[in-house]
C-alpha cells in the first residue's frame, strides 16, 4: 500500500491491473457462455432431426391410412372418417330407409301401423289387404332388399288379407 497525499492508508489506482482483472473475466464469462451457447445449438440440433423423424413417420401413418393425397389435416380427416365409422354403428337401423324398403314393392294393398326399431333389429307391424299369393309375393320381393332381412315374425289371416309382424334387421 502506498500512502496517498492526505496520510490515509487508501491504495492507488492501478488502471492497468483493473483492466487485465476485466478482461480475464470478461474471457471466463464469454468462455462459459460460449459453452452454455454450443450445449444449447447441440441439444436443438439432436431434438430437430428425431422431430424430422417422428413427422416422417407420422406421415408415412397418414399415408397407409388415408392414400397419398393426406389434405392439409390428416388428424381431422381421420377423426372425420372414424366419427362417421362410429355414427354407423351407433344408428343401427335408418327408419326412413327402412319405410322406403319396405313402401318399395308395396302397392295400395299395404298399411303399416307401427315400427319400432332397437338398435340393429327391429319390428314392423301391419296390414296387408291383398290375397295370400300377394302377401308371398310381397314378401318375396322384401327378401330381395340389398340392406335389410325381413322374416315373418307372426301373421294372423283375416277374412280380406293379414295382420302381420315383421322382424328386420341388418343383412
Amino acid at each position: 500500500m502506498t500512502k496517498s497525499a492526505s496520510n490515509t492508508s487508501v491504495p492507488a489506482f492501478r488502471s492497468g491491473k483493473a483492466s487485465r482483472r476485466f478482461l480475464r473475466n470478461l474471457v471466463w464469462v464469454l468462455v462459459i457462455g460460449g459453452l452454455f451457447l454450443g450445449g444449447q445449438g447441440l441439444r436443438y440440433m439432436f431434438r430437430f432431426t428425431q422431430l424430422s423423424q417422428i413427422r416422417s413417420e407420422i406421415k408415412s401413418l397418414y399415408i397407409s391410412a388415408l392414400g397419398q393425397d393426406i389434405g392439409n389435416s390428416p388428424f381431422g380427416r381421420l377423426q372425420f372418417e372414424h366419427g362417421k365409422l362410429l355414427a354407423s354403428k351407433r344408428i343401427g337401423l335408418d327408419p326412413l330407409r327402412l319405410l322406403a324398403a319396405l313402401s318399395r314393392p308395396a302397392d295400395e294393398n299395404l298399411r303399416l301401423e307401427g315400427v319400432t326399431l332397437s338398435g340393429k333389429t327391429g319390428r314392423v307391424r301391419g296390414v296387408f289387404s291383398g290375397s295370400e299369393q300377394e302377401f308371398k309375393a310381397y314378401m318375396e320381393t322384401l327378401t330381395n332388399d340389398d340392406h335389410y332381412l325381413f322374416s315373418i315374425y307372426k301373421r294372423d289371416p283375416m277374412e280380406n288379407g293379414s295382420v302381420f309382424i315383421l322382424h328386420v334387421e341388418l343383412q
